[in-house]
């Protein structure tokens, strides 16, 4: 299945990529993500997000769950690139 970005680029759902994090690379798909994150309670979220099976959760604990490292190592930064490279979509929340 291919889904088209804003960029235009096509993005291979079922593809596997590979990334590099905190020294260690990591060859994922993206139903890697959502299978990692569905068996965990959505953390509070406090700027960015993406929604997974009707549940919001923030960046940083779903490529947490995928990766199996801390939280606190991922940079939101890191966790945006990667999950766009996978086809989500990042919101952002701004705090008020």
């Amino acid at each position: 299945m291919l889904i088209v970005e804003e960029s235009h680029e096509e993005i291979d759902l079922d593809q596997t990529i590979a990334f590099t994090l905190r020294g260690k690379t990591f060859e994922k798909r993206r139903e890697d993500f959502i299978r990692a994150i569905n068996a965990v309670k959505p953390g509070r979220v406090h700027k960015y997000s993406v929604l997974i099976s009707g549940r919001r959760y923030p960046i940083r604990q779903v490529l947490a769950a995928v990766t199996r490292l801390p939280a606190i190592a991922i940079t939101s930064q890191d966790a945006y690139r990667v999950l766009e490279k996978f086809g989500f979509t990042v919101d952002t929340e701004e705090r008020r």
